[in-house]
């Protein structure tokens, strides 16, 4: 039997838990599967691992005793009690998965004195970049031995880093193997550690955050010499997408955009994060990116376009989110008018599907041994890896297209080619 691992980075986080969760309901047959792009009528020639055939594990860097079953629980306003019940003991199991992810790279500093020294080490236990990496390669080789995995995908969904632009320098393998073996900080971020232990283990690796990950030519020619599959950055959800399917509308009807302005309240660990500034601008960078990309280019009818990305940090709010939007266009003859939107989810429920989508997506790359960026995957992205294509129902187009390839033919009564392709 072919046996897939997810191996999530902030695996006991709110998106973390709740992807186990939801890995469990499937597994057991408690839920449809509603908001699970994988399992749209479009793939079901595609072969993709079954939900039974994957096992769930993870790196947290939390210590505070916190774990997969007791983050469910606090969904149970949304979240039937009875199905966190049912699913209970697959979440205990899995619990036993979650290894101590690592500090270094996220710019700790050991404090001063004997007490506060021996105080971070037992914090941060990773001497050196190496050290961090060879530790955390050893935990996904041993998940994949204990759990007689065919595959494993690591997909990151921890907290969003800081921007960090001098790991740029960092180009040559020789020279960053060198850096990373000088005891203290990391020169690489936590994100790009943990991506550089899943291509030294053999992962395949996604980047569901706006951090930087595998996004650095160093580390993706290491991937594609070992020939790896890998993609992100920062997974569409909610707002975002909403904007990949009106922004080609705009330009489609050649409706002269000048103006459009998002404002995003929401108070999950992830809008903790983002309240720190340099935090906040990496996820406004790829929230702003769709929009340039589509709607700032030559084709522009007139005139200079004005986006903005406003987030807030709202405690009371818990892990819904509320986005709203206004849009300021012009039309025939001149004529200004407007539009506006406004979006209620719930962040971390809106992720998780898309977790196992990209994980089932990915291993069958690995299966097909594909290595490199899966531009395929841009539907599922705000700053997809290299491609240039931003509109949804084009990404939509190339996610059927590639994944189909190679595919048995349709039966006699073949498929709806319209609702194939969405």
């Amino acid at each position: 039997m072919r046996r897939l691992g997810i191996w999530l980075i902030g695996a006991g986080g709110y998106v973390g838990s709740v992807t186990a969760l939801g890995l469990s309901a499937m597994r057991r047959g408690l839920v449809p599967s509603v908001a699970l792009v994988s399992d749209h009528e479009a793939f079901r020639r595609a072969g993709l691992t079954a939900f039974d055939e994957i096992v769930f594990g993870g790196h947290e860097v939390r210590r505070d005793g916190v774990g997969l079953v007791e983050n469910c629980t606090g969904f149970s306003a949304i979240v039937s009690p009875d199905l966190l019940r049912q699913c209970r003991a697959d979440l205990q199991r899995w619990q036993r998965n979650i290894r101590r992810g690592t500090l270094q790279g996220d710019g700790f500093r050991p404090a001063a004195g004997r007490s506060n020294a021996r105080s971070a080490e037992r914090r941060n236990p990773d001497a050196s970049g190496a050290a961090a990496v060879e530790r955390l390669t050893a935990d996904l080789l041993a998940f994949r031995s204990a759990h007689k995995l065919s595959n494993v995908v690591v997909i990151n969904v921890a907290r969003t880093e800081p921007v960090r632009r001098s790991v740029t320098r960092l180009s040559s393998w020789d020279r960053l193997q060198k850096r990373l073996a000088r005891r203290g900080p990391s020169p690489l971020p936590a994100s790009s550690l943990y991506a550089l232990a899943a291509i030294e283990s053999g992962c395949a690796y996604v980047n569901f955050t706006p951090s930087v990950g595998i996004d650095l030519p160093v580390l993706r020619r290491r991937a594609d010499e070992r020939g790896l599959p890998y993609m992100g950055r920062d997974g569409k959800t909610g707002e975002t997408l909403v904007k990949s399917v009106l922004a080609p509308l705009f330009m489609m009807r050649r409706l002269n955009v000048l103006s459009w302005l998002g404002y995003n309240l929401l108070g999950n660990p992830d809008g903790q994060a983002l309240a720190d500034p340099q935090v906040r601008r990496a996820k406004q960078q790829t929230k702003d990116q769709t929009l340039r990309r589509l709607l700032g280019g030559a084709g522009r009818a007139s005139g200079d376009l004005t986006t903005r990305v406003g987030i807030d940090y709202v405690p009371s709010l818990g892990d819904r989110k509320l986005a709203w939007n206004y849009i300021h266009f012009e039309g025939f003859l001149g004529a200004r008018m407007s539009l506006e939107f406004r979006w209620h989810g719930v962040d971390s429920l809106l992720a998780a599907p898309l977790v196992l989508d990209l994980a089932r997506f990915t291993e069958l790359e690995l299966r097909r041994s594909a290595a490199g960026a899966m531009p395929h995957l841009a539907f599922f992205f705000k700053a997809p890896m290299q491609t240039r294509e931003f509109a949804l129902h084009r990404q939509w187009d190339a996610l059927v297209s590639h994944v189909n390839t190679g595919c048995p033919a349709p039966d006699a009564e073949g498929d709806d080619p319209a609702f194939v392709r969405g």
